[in-house]
């Protein structure tokens, strides 16, 4: 959460004071000039004010009240909108590549998280776009209009038919990407321009308060909100509507760029000034050049090498930064972590069940929980848990990190347990060369069934108006089997007078990864069982709603008739309706008349009302999230006018409610709040004065390498469940603990380093004046001998 805030790439905001002159020296060595003699003045002087500078230097006036910048409010919407757009977009991105452009859950992830890398590794030269060449206003103005086309590009490409999908799609993410990745180090920064410092500095505490606030609250909405969008709002003939849930933030950011525009009139505008990133790495690339090229030539550090070229001072501060870079290493597995809320979390979500009672949470507004533990965490951290601890001493900055870095791979082992929960709420696929049949059996009595196939033979007892699976079935080859009661009378509702008993029956063959039903039923007073041509759904939705479809086996159903099946579910708010149309008998194998097949179609949860031909006939009950359904419509078969309404559960529905997400959300987000809140701390205080927009680039590149990390595991990871990839990012996470504590053990922090440098100064101090009076002691004690020897000699 702490990376919504934009980071400034300039050092802080402008000030009015200015530097004092100063000169150099030619010549190698410098003597200090005498002090002029002492006179004692001839009044008492006046009282000595130590910090006010001399009457002929222009200073700042405190007590003077500036107006507040009507400026910043513009800056203030525009991030608000800008962040509405981001967010907004990123919640339903993973989904839209599954469900929309047919990715793979692996191939979305990879490159969900491709796009969030180039969004962290884009502001580095956005920053030194502004800083060294069009200054802020321009390169947020600028970046601002491509990252509003590329918002659009990715509404329009949503639409079905219309344009190639995923050229337009994936052009549309890499403008995103590179738009908000070169504004992010400039907004911030751009807002403190427009404030004089010390005269408003309570202005502007009060400015980064009111922005940050806009920054989570554009996110908290429009997470929230563009989740509706894509799945309770139809378009374009789809059920979903991903043209809207891209369109509305992409308006927010067309918005976003006229509010920003509009308020140049306004803005403090300053030249661009140079960017120091620069310098830093052209010190670090003369200093490895020098090392490899000087010989003879040595020196305590490697980066001394460049002494011939840069400032003693700026080796000093790039010595810094690097030793901070050098802790920051094994950082990136966190981000690898953490940012896998918007991916595979995500679609952990869709395998569960949403249902609030009067409310379902759709996968990917669960994403809202790590803004809202945030703004609740944040404070009660700082106010609380840190100062009980801070006496102590034990959660020093790199402690926390490490803490958080814990947090995080714990965060894992829980989704990895919760994971091997949902398992048994999996689809079976059957493996490739196999297959699974579902026995169904329509009738009011038992029925034993024997089905042989090649490799594979058994017995079934299914019970009345129940099923049975037998799953892992030799695939194309002859399935055979016999279905019997025990006797003529189907539980006093059917006499069986022309056979009890189908003798064993060709079913014909299956093909491989593939599911079937087998219908037990009546045909001419005869039991008879066939097998429906049509391979069953077997796999989820990928929305995570429930897929239904009917069987009818109706003996008075007439083909291309408009017979339908209607369902219904009224609610408080609105009124669910799904209709199937009935024109043709399916396929069977061996062949009988009047059974009707309809395709799937996904619903909502809940109960309907079931109408066939528009008359009520019954109810089909509790829809739960991710079930699959097959439903079976049975004309009675004793010739009366009572329907007979069976579901059948093709596919488990999701039993594990979603709200058993929120322990690796709360301690994810505990983790966050330890490790990035207290990292941009770290970084930033650790830093040298001319440093801190390098060490902020540091940190967004620590980002941008976690998703890296992300994308090489998922690509190169084959054949593991989902479970054991969670406890694998939770292992790489313990490994890369143990290396930050290892890297961290003797970090030396600025501000001991300073320390120690003022304990030296005194010690050596206390020694000057131990010897200056030791030897002044010195000296009297030989007066004193010497009189004493005098004395003794006379």
């Amino acid at each position: 959460m702490s990376r919504k805030s934009s980071t400034s790439s300039t050092e802080g905001v402008p000030t009015t004071t200015e530097a004092a002159p100063t000169t150099t020296e030619a010549a190698p060595t410098t003597t200090e000039a005498a002090p002029p003699p002492y006179e004692e003045p001839k009044s008492p002087p006046a009282t000595l004010d130590l910090e006010k500078l001399p009457l002929d230097v222009e200073q700042p006036d405190k007590n003077v009240k500036l107006k507040y910048p009507k400026s910043v409010f513009f800056i203030v919407i525009n991030e608000f909108c800008e962040r509405f757009n981001y967010y907004g977009m990123r919640t339903v991105l993973t989904l839209y590549m599954k469900q929309i452009l047919d990715f793979s859950e692996d191939k979305a992830t990879v490159l969900y998280h491709t796009f969030l890398m180039l969004c962290y590794f884009t502001p580095i030269p956005g920053a030194i776009l502004a800083d060294t060449y069009l200054g802020k206003f321009k390169t947020i103005a600028i970046l601002s209009c491509i990252y509003a086309f590329g918002s659009i590009m990715l509404a329009v490409a949503a639409i079905p038919n219309f344009l190639p999908q995923t050229g337009f799609s994936m052009t549309g993410l890499l403008i995103i990407a590179i738009g908000t990745g070169g504004i992010k180090p400039c907004v911030s920064a751009f807002g403190g321009d427009q404030f004089v410092r010390p005269q408003q500095d309570r202005q502007l505490e009060a400015f980064f308060s009111v922005f940050y606030f806009s920054i989570n609250a554009g996110s908290l909405i429009s997470t929230f909100i563009t989740p509706i969008l894509r799945e309770d709002v139809q378009c374009f003939g789809d059920e979903t509507c991903y043209p809207l849930a891209f369109g509305v933030p992409a308006i927010l950011m067309v918005v976003a760029v006229v509010i920003f525009i509009a308020g140049k009139p306004l803005y403090t505008i300053k030249k661009p000034e140079g960017n120091i990133m620069g310098e830093f790495f052209k010190c670090i690339g003369h200093a490895i050049s020098r090392r490899f090229k000087s010989k003879g030539e040595k020196h305590d550090h490697w980066l001394d090498y460049a002494l011939d070229k840069f400032d003693k001072q700026l080796i000093e501060d790039v010595k810094r930064v690097l030793a901070v870079g050098f802790v920051f290493i094994p950082l990136p597995v966190f981000w690898a972590l953490y940012d896998q809320q918007g991916s595979r979390w995500t679609f952990q979500a869709t395998r569960m069940n949403g249902d609030l009672g009067g409310f379902v949470l759709k996968p990917d507004q669960m994403q809202i929980i790590n803004p809202l533990l945030i703004l609740l965490l944040v404070p009660l951290f700082e106010a609380v848990i840190y100062p009980c601890f801070k006496k102590s001493g034990l959660l020093t900055p790199l402690r926390r990190i490490g803490c958080g870095l814990v947090l995080c791979g714990l965060s894992f082992v829980i989704s990895g347990f919760l994971e091997i929960a949902l398992e048994p709420t999996y689809a079976t696929i059957p493996a490739d060369g196999r297959m699974q049949l579902n026995f169904i059996n329509t009738l009011p009595c038992q029925v034993t069934v024997t089905y042989r196939v090649t490799d594979k033979n058994g017995d079934l007892v299914v019970n009345a108006n129940e099923y049975k699976f037998v799953q892992d079935l030799e695939a194309d080859k002859d399935i055979f089997a016999t279905a019997s009661l025990e006797n003529p009378d189907c539980g006093g509702y059917l006499q069986f007078t022309g056979g009890f008993n189908t003798g064993e029956v060709n079913l014909g063959k299956g093909n491989g990864t593939k599911g079937y039903s087998i219908l037990i039923t009546e045909r001419e007073n005869n039991l008879t069982i066939t097998r429906v041509n049509n391979e069953e759904q077997l796999e989820k939705s990928d929305t995570g709603d429930p897929f239904v479809a009917f069987f009818v086996d109706d003996y008075t159903f007439e083909e291309y008739a408009g017979s339908n099946i209607r369902i219904r579910q009224e609610t408080k708010k609105t009124t669910y309706e799904y209709t199937y149309v009935l024109n043709e008998t399916a396929a069977t194998t061996p062949e009988i008349n009047y059974i009707v097949q309809t395709e799937y179609q996904k619903t909502e949860i809940g109960t309907y009302e079931l109408f066939y031909n528009e008359s009520f006939i019954g109810q089909v009950e509790n829809l739960i999230q991710g079930g699959v359904y097959r439903v079976v419509i049975q004309k009675s078969l004793n010739e009366t006018d009572y329907y007979h309404v069976m579901t059948v559960e093709v596919t488990p529905p999701n039993s594990v409610n979603i709200l058993w997400l929120l322990p690796q959300y709360f301690v994810v987000t505990v983790g966050e709040v330890m490790f990035s809140v207290t990292g941009l701390t770290f970084s930033y205080s650790q830093a040298p004065i001319s440093m801190k927009s390098v060490m902020q680039a540091i940190w967004l590149l620590v980002v941008a390498f976690g998703n890296l990390i992300d994308i090489i595991v998922i690509q190169f990871q084959s054949d593991m469940s989902q479970a054991d990839e969670f406890f694998l990012f939770a292992g790489i996470m313990g490994i890369a603990v143990i290396i930050f504590i290892a890297m961290s053990w003797n970090y030396k922090y600025v501000e001991d380093e300073q320390k120690e440098k003022e304990d030296e100064k005194k010690r050596l101090s206390v020694n000057d004046k131990t010897d200056s009076s030791s030897s002044s002691s010195d000296e009297e004690d030989e007066d004193k001998k010497g009189k004493e020897n005098k004395a003794f000699s006379e």
